[in-house]
């Protein structure tokens, strides 16, 4: 029991590569409740599948075929408990009315797994059925895991063929996209990157140097750029005031330049000069001195004063 649990585990695993999530959705036919009245059908779901996310649902037309086993005058009472258990899973409606398109359950579980016939799961159904034909069926159908009751035992089919080829496809395009489209991808990154630069040298407008303007075309998010992150500044402490700064003190007035070779320098007054006379030892000097004085300043107003015509 614990080798098969593994392997049911490691078969889901590479069913979620091609798009199965939880919760699963099961898919019934009407021959399995049929079959299982006596057992309990969620626990056994839940250990093939190693999850509590299942969700069991049946179709109308499955629906529709119980009611048409129980329409004799004696009901059977297996059939009576696969309706009443019926009636608890969720109703998947396939849209096949019983008065303008009735189907059989064959083609209604073919057409709710295969919608549009292009051999796809397109909802990823679970489909659990004891009609061995209908499982043949829908080997074909990509990926479709079946699961069956044999023996009071819930298994789980292996892959089919056409499932592992289409997993080993997505395998191959997940690993060439790592090798070869990473660096077409970087490139396409830098070029809208300059582009983005370019648009900002342009005009005003949004328009590029000789080019038309791209205001039509949606605004690419900018992806965000992590980096250190810095303190909270809710804790940080606040900065001190700081005071005025006290101007600095005028200098001092200096010099004036010196006046460089060949230029004229402009003519400066120059003070006169009080000069003080000598006292000489004896009067006669002073005298002499001052007679001498008296002289010289009639010397010098005489020289100074013009001449005066004779006969005045």
């Amino acid at each position: 029991m614990g080798k098969r649990t593994k392997q049911y585990k490691k078969l889901m695993r590479s069913f979620e590569l091609l798009g199965f999530r939880q919760p699963y959705q099961l898919l019934i036919t009407s021959d399995v409740l049929l079959d299982t009245t006596k057992l309990d059908l969620i626990n056994l779901f839940e250990k093939t599948l190693s999850t509590k996310a299942v969700k069991p649902m049946i179709t109308q037309c499955c629906i529709r075929a119980l009611y048409a086993k129980n329409m004799g005058p004696n009901r059977d009472p297996t059939v009576v408990a696969a309706i009443d258990r019926a009636k608890t899973f969720e109703r998947r409606r396939c849209g096949h009315l019983m008065d303008k398109d009735p189907l059989t359950e064959r083609e209604c579980m073919l057409s709710v797994v295969d919608p549009k016939g292009k051999g796809e799961n397109k909802f990823r159904y679970v489909v659990v059925t004891q009609d061995e034909w209908l499982r043949d069926r829908l080997r074909s159908v990509v990926p479709t895991p079946l699961m069956y009751v044999r023996r009071s035992v819930m298994i789980l089919e292996p892959m089919s063929s056409a499932s592992a080829r289409a997993m080993e496809r997505e395998e191959r395009s997940k690993f060439l996209d790592g090798i070869i489209r990473r660096p077409n991808k970087r490139k396409r990154e830098e070029d809208e990157s300059d582009d983005e630069h370019s648009g900002a040298e342009g005009d005003g407008n949004g328009e590029k140097k000789g080019g038309a303007g791209r205001d039509d075309e949606p605004k690419k998010k900018k992806k965000k750029r992590y980096g250190p992150k810095g303190p909270n500044p809710l804790s940080v402490k606040k900065p001190k005031k700081k005071t005025p700064a006290v101007p600095p003190p005028k200098p001092k007035a200096t010099a004036p330049p010196r006046a460089e070779e060949g230029t004229i320098e402009a003519p400066t007054e120059k003070k006169a000069k009080r000069k003080r006379r000598k006292k000489s030892k004896g009067g006669m000097g002073s005298g002499e001195s001052g007679g001498g004085s008296g002289n010289a300043e009639q010397a010098g107003q005489s020289e100074t004063a013009p001449a005066q015509p004779a006969g005045t």
